[in-house]
C-alpha cells in the first residue's frame, strides 16, 4: 500500500516541541471485567489496525515539513511493565508512534499527539475493545456507537478539519503577549519517571452538585485545582498572582466533524488569587472565561489564526532543521510560560448497551512537561467519572489537596488508587 499524509496543523508542533522531558505521548484506557487475554487482544489489533490508517503509521523526514505514510509492519500488543506516557522509541517499536499495552484487566492506547488528539484515540479504543469482545465470543454489537472494523475509513475521517474551517475573516489578535502564570516546581524523580493517582467518582453525582453550584463539570473542577494550588503552593511563595489553567476544547462540538486527527484548541483560563478569593469566586471567574474562549466566533478566529501562520509563505520556505528550533523556541516561551497546569476532560465516551456489562471504568494520562510537572486527565463511561493526575515530581500535596477539598466540598465519595510508581522516593 503506497499512501502518504501531511501531519496535520497541530500535530507539527508535537513533532517540534517533544523531547525527554516532554514525551507528547498521552494515554487513554479502560478496565473491563475480565483479565485480558493477551492473544485475543493481539488478534483484535491486527484487525482494527486497518481501520484506522492514520493511527498505524511511520514518520518520515521532509525538506520543510515531516510527512507520515503507511507502515506496513506488524503492531504488536505489549505487557505493561514501565510508566505511562513514556517517550516511544520508534526503533523498538516498528516506527510506530502508538503502543497497544495490557495490565490485568486494563487495555491502554498510548499515542503520540501528532496522530490524533483524545476523540480520536477514544475512537479507536472503543473499536478495539468491541472487537476483541466480540473475538472472545461475547455478544456485542456496535449500535451506531463504535466504528465497525470491518468499514472502511471515510475521507472525513481522514481530513485536516483545520483547513476545511479556516476562513479568509482573519482572526483576532488576542493582544499582548500572555501574562507568565505561575508554575509549579518540585524535585523531579530520580531515575525519570511518572506517578499517577487516580480517584473516581459517581459522575451523575457530580455533576448534579456542579450544576447546583451554577457551574459545568469542568469548570467546578477547575475551581478546586486552582484553590488547591494557591492554598499548597503559590501561598507559600507569594500571596498574589495569576494561577492559569489549560483547558483543551473539542471544535468538534462547535464545527462538526468526523475527523480522527487533531481538532481541538485551548483555552488559558487564569484567574488572579489572592487570599481573599473564595471557591465560588474562582468558580465564577473561570466560567466567564471559559464561555467567553469557547464560544463559536473565538474558535473561529483560533482556527483562522493557526491555518494563516502554518501557510504563510516564510512557513512553507524555511527547512524543517530550522523551522522546529523555532517552534521549540516558541511554545516554551509563550506556550508552557502562560500555563500552570493543563487539565483535559474528555468528557462521557458512550458505548453500546450490549459493551457496558463488560466495562468498569476509563482513565485518561496526560503526559507532564519540565514546566508543567504535574497535570489532570479526566475521562467517563458507565457513569464512573475517573480523575487523574500525572505527575514527573516527587512532591504530591496539591493531588492530595484536590480530593481533600473535592470530598469535602461535595460530600462524595471517592476511591483513590495509585500506580506507586515513584512512591519509594517520597
Amino acid at each position: 500500500m503506497d499512501r502518504w499524509y501531511k501531519i496535520d496543523n497541530t500535530g507539527k508542533i508535537f513533532h517540534a516541541v517533544s523531547s525527554a522531558t516532554n514525551s507528547s505521548v498521552y494515554r487513554v484506557s479502560m478496565t473491563l471485567k475480565e483479565t485480558i487475554d493477551k492473544e485475543c487482544l493481539q488478534r483484535a489489533l491486527d484487525i482494527v489496525a486497518v481501520r484506522f490508517p492514520m493511527l498505524t503509521v511511520r514518520v518520515r523526514k521532509g525538506l520543510f515539513w515531516d510527512f507520515m505514510e503507511y507502515n506496513d509492519e506488524e503492531l504488536c500488543v505489549k505487557e505493561e511493565r514501565g510508566y505511562p506516557c513514556a517517550p516511544i522509541d520508534t526503533k523498538k517499536n516498528n516506527a510506530y508512534l502508538i503502543r497497544v499495552l495490557y495490565f490485568d484487566r486494563r487495555v491502554s492506547v498510548e499515542i503520540f499527539h501528532s496522530l490524533t488528539d483524545g476523540g480520536g484515540a477514544v475512537e479507536f479504543l472503543k473499536t478495539l475493545i468491541y472487537q476483541y469482545l466480540r473475538l472472545k465470543g461475547e455478544d456485542v454489537s456496535a449500535e451506531g456507537a463504535v466504528l465497525l472494523p470491518e468499514d472502511p475509513p471515510s475521507s472525513e475521517e481522514t481530513e485536516d478539519s483545520f483547513e476545511r474551517y479556516a476562513t479568509s475573516d482573519g482572526g483576532k489578535r488576542s493582544g499582548n503577549m500572555a501574562e507568565k502564570a505561575y508554575q509549579i516546581r518540585g524535585t523531579a524523580f530520580d531515575p525519570p519517571g511518572i506517578n499517577v493517582i487516580h480517584g473516581v467518582v459517581n459522575a451523575s453525582d457530580l455533576n448534579a452538585f456542579a450544576k447546583g453550584r451554577g457551574a459545568t463539570l469542568t469548570t467546578f473542577l477547575t475551581g478546586i485545582l486552582i484553590q488547591s494550588i494557591y492554598t499548597e503552593n503559590m501561598k507559600e511563595d507569594t500571596p498574589e498572582g495569576l494561577i492559569a489553567i489549560a483547558l483543551p476544547i473539542s471544535l468538534r462540538r462547535q464545527f462538526p466533524s468526523r475527523t480522527l486527527r487533531n481538532f481541538f484548541s485551548v483555552a488559558n483560563i487564569g484567574v488572579q488569587m489572592n487570599e481573599s478569593m473564595t471557591l465560588d469566586d474562582i468558580i465564577k471567574e473561570v466560567s466567564g472565561q471559559l464561555k467567553s474562549k469557547a464560544d463559536k466566533e473565538t474558535l473561529q478566529a483560533g482556527i483562522n489564526r493557526f491555518v494563516s501562520l502554518q501557510s504563510s509563505l516564510w512557513t512553507r520556505i524555511v527547512p524543517v532543521f530550522l523551522k522546529y528550533p523555532l517552534m521549540r523556541f516558541g511554545f516554551n516561551q509563550f506556550g508552557e510560560r502562560a500555563k500552570t497546569m493543563t487539565l483535559s476532560n474528555l468528557g462521557n465516551t458512550k458505548l453500546p448497551g450490549s459493551m457496558v456489562p463488560h466495562i468498569e471504568r476509563m482513565e485518561v494520562v496526560l503526559y507532564p512537561t519540565r514546566k508543567s510537572p504535574i497535570n489532570c486527565g479526566i475521562g467517563t463511561v458507565n457513569d464512573q467519572l475517573t480523575i487523574t493526575f500525572a505527575r514527573s515530581i516527587d512532591e504530591n500535596d496539591i493531588i492530595r489537596s484536590f480530593f481533600r477539598k473535592l470530598r469535602a466540598v461535595t460530600g462524595l465519595d471517592i476511591a483513590v488508587y495509585s500506580n506507586e510508581w515513584g512512591e519509594s522516593h517520597e
